[in-house]
């Protein structure tokens, strides 16, 4: 397991009341998993539907944009920052 550091934006981190969290997992899906149990329903509210991540957030690891199909096949290391986006609006 590596431990990484987690950076939440936006309404989600109004949401969860949290800015940065630090988890050990192997892979981007087992840290999301871990932010659920550190930060709780609202977390898992704001972040799943049915199960399923809802496909408009935006995950970056270390600024590189993932793809929410393969989150379980991308393995972390120690020292990774994952920040997560929400949607973002305006015009």
């Amino acid at each position: 397991m590596s431990q990484i550091t987690v950076q939440i934006y936006s309404n989600l981190r109004e949401k969860v009341g949290r800015e940065k969290v630090s988890v050990d997992a192997d892979n981007v899906k087992d840290a999301l998993e871990e932010l659920v149990n550190e930060l709780g329903e609202k977390f898992r509210e704001q972040l799943y539907e049915n199960g399923e991540i809802k496909n408009y957030y935006i995950f970056l690891l270390n600024g590189h944009y993932l793809d929410i199909e393969r989150l379980s096949q991308i393995k972390l290391s120690p020292g990774d920052t994952l920040y997560i986006l929400p949607p973002l609006a305006g015009g």
